[in-house]
């Protein structure tokens, strides 16, 4: 728009983020009716059906309290707002009860739906009585221990808010609570209990605002949806048939084409559950066809799919927000690491190949080649020009995330591969995993606020200075923490949950904060390859229906190869440096 118009356009920015409020909280009750919100239930998931009913409704109880926190005090605002003519600053005025109005609307929606959710398993849990009727009291016992965990996290957030954040944290998260609304009450508890009780809730509303009236986290959601098109469009296809064309008649040349068409489309869709999804369809029955093991054919899938580092990276984009540093300049920075990490990939499998001589060479002709190249064409140009675009000045990686949409839906249009069937689903799932995503960060925020006002942060570097530990040491211990957090968080909740604590150590330690972003990212890819809660793990399962274990042991060279170049990047700062200083972004 600022293009056609050759002038400002403060008003489209305005806009944008009114309906990405309005989005996000809105997809939040439709995430929760599909039962699609980020949880980690490794512990849930392991339970007998009756007692993770049991304990599904208790934590349906605690999203169910989140949301009238949210909606009374939102209320309130709104109200505030409407009795005192508050408008909106910038060229776009409107009244801001308009907006402030989502809360008691999107939460009383919400409401309804987790309400819904729990009155359908409770009567689920009556069908299943008559079933549980000799262990009617471990439901019982793990209720009221949930019950009571949350209770002791209540006490010493009065006595220790440190230790009462973390033990609060973690028994919502391990009770299965969704992960946005575990970090987000955990904030609000320690808000009522440290800053003067009712008063202090009277942020949340405008914490929330905050984070979501925020132009580079618009990115995500629209990025997201660039990658939801071309996986429903099939453009992953078209890129793995072409990389497969060109290697497959080297040693292991299969299984390289499948690393390579994740880095690809990883180039493009920005989260790696997604690419393991969209390539491990097509490839895992190819490679175990022509011979691969197993264990090769999962490792290649699940390790490969690198989208938290390869920009445009959600984790980048949400890690430059924490930090307050350049997203172009994280995403320059990411580039060399991850084409190290491409290479040490593609060398394990070609020894791996011919010391077993477990693979098949494919071999085509120079007509195939070209002609799947082409097919695939349209699909390579798509992070050409979002970070051409971004490098070359011609716009920012928000503005980047739009075109990739617009450019996504003409690609799907010329391949023929979209009708309005096809689009609402795209729609319907990009809402999903976007508002996902979005309250993960919302949750974090209203944490974040908890940590800062309670000087965490400034506390333990103090106590790090004054212990005389060596920031090797330290360092060292944070990379165990981010391995071990990693085996049962996600990635973005790792990042939004642990950086707002440790970003300000970093000069401490001598942490570069670019470098730091881009070790963190390869790290999370670690960890979603890391049982017992590796996400691309889970994803590969539901493709084969293998057993964990056999898919685990694919990828444990994978997530070393990882390991050993976070290790190189914290050695050697300028392989990730020299990018963005070369381009001149900071």
């Amino acid at each position: 728009m600022r293009r056609i118009f050759n002038k400002p356009t403060t008003w489209v920015f305005e806009v944008s983020l009114f309906i990405m409020m309005w989005f996000v909280l809105l997809a939040a009750s439709y995430s929760s009716r599909e039962k699609r919100q980020i949880v980690a239930d490794i512990l849930v998931s392991r339970l007998p059906k009756y007692s993770s009913l049991v304990l599904g409704i208790a934590a349906n109880i605690v999203v169910l309290a989140f949301t009238v926190i949210v909606g009374y005090y939102g209320s309130h605002t709104c109200l505030d707002a409407y009795q005192n003519h508050i408008t909106s600053f910038g060229l776009l005025e409107y009244p801001k009860w308009i907006l402030y109005l989502v809360f008691p609307l999107t939460m009383g929606l919400l409401f309804l739906q987790v309400l819904r959710n729990s009155l359908l398993d409770i009567k689920f849990l009556s069908s299943l009585k008559k079933e549980t009727d000799a262990h009617e009291t471990a439901p019982i016992k793990l209720l009221f221990g949930f019950t009571v965990a949350i209770g002791i996290g209540i006490y010493f957030m009065y006595v220790a808010p440190f230790a009462g954040i973390v033990m609060l944290v973690l028994c919502f998260i391990s009770g299965g609570v969704p992960v946005g609304v575990a970090l987000g009450m955990t904030g609000i508890i320690g808000m009522f209990t440290n800053f003067g009780e009712f008063q202090s809730l009277t942020m949340v509303p405008v914490i929330i605002e905050k984070t979501l009236y925020n132009f580079i986290l618009l990115a995500i959601p629209l990025f997201i949806m660039g990658g939801v098109i071309l996986a429903r469009c099939g453009i992953g296809e078209r890129i793995y048939d072409m990389v497969s064309k060109w290697s497959g008649s080297i040693p292991g040349g299969l299984s390289m084409a499948t690393i390579v068409a994740c880095a690809l489309v990883s180039a493009m869709i920005g989260v790696s559950t997604a690419v393991a999804g969209a390539i491990g369809l097509i490839a895992i029955p190819q490679l175990l066809a022509h011979g691969y093991t197993k264990e090769l054919s999962y490792g290649s899938v699940a390790g490969g799919a690198l989208g938290v580092l390869i920009p445009p990276s959600a984790g980048l984009i949400v890690y430059g927000f924490l930090t307050n540093s350049s997203v172009a300049s994280l995403f320059a920075a990411a580039f060399i690491p991850a084409a190290i990490l491409i290479g040490f990939f593609v060398i394990y499998v070609f020894f791996v190949s011919i010391l077993s001589g477990n693979y098949k060479r494919v071999s085509f002709t120079w007509a195939q080649k070209i002609t799947a190249t082409q097919k695939a064409f349209l699909g390579l140009l798509a992070p050409g020009i979002v970070l051409g675009g971004i490098y070359t000045g011609t716009f920012t990686p928000t503005e980047a995330a739009a075109v990739f949409v617009v450019y996504c839906l003409v690609t799907a249009i010329i391949y023929k591969q979209i009708d309005w069937k096809i689009f609402i689903g795209i729609l319907k799932e990009s809402a999903i995993l976007g508002s996902s995503l979005m309250m993960i960060i919302i949750g974090a925020m209203i944490l974040s606020n908890l940590v800062a006002h309670l000087r965490i942060p400034r506390l333990l570097t103090e106590w790090i200075v004054a212990s005389g530990f060596s920031p090797s040491i330290v360092i060292a211990c944070l990379l165990a923490m981010y391995v071990i957090l990693g085996m049962f968080l996600d990635g973005l909740a790792i990042t939004v949950l642990t950086i707002p604590v440790i970003y300000p150590l970093m000069p401490v330690l001598g942490l570069n904060v670019v470098v730091f972003g881009v070790v963190l990212m390869v790290i999370i890819e670690m960890a979603l390859i890391t049982p017992p809660v590796g996400l691309n793990l889970f994803i590969v399962q539901a493709i084969t229906k293998d057993n964990i274990l056999t898919i685990a042991k694919g990828n444990l060279p994978f997530a070393a190869m990882m390991f050993m170049v976070a290790i190189i990047l914290l050695f050697y700062p300028k392989i990730s440096l020299w990018l963005p200083e070369l381009l001149s972004i900071g």
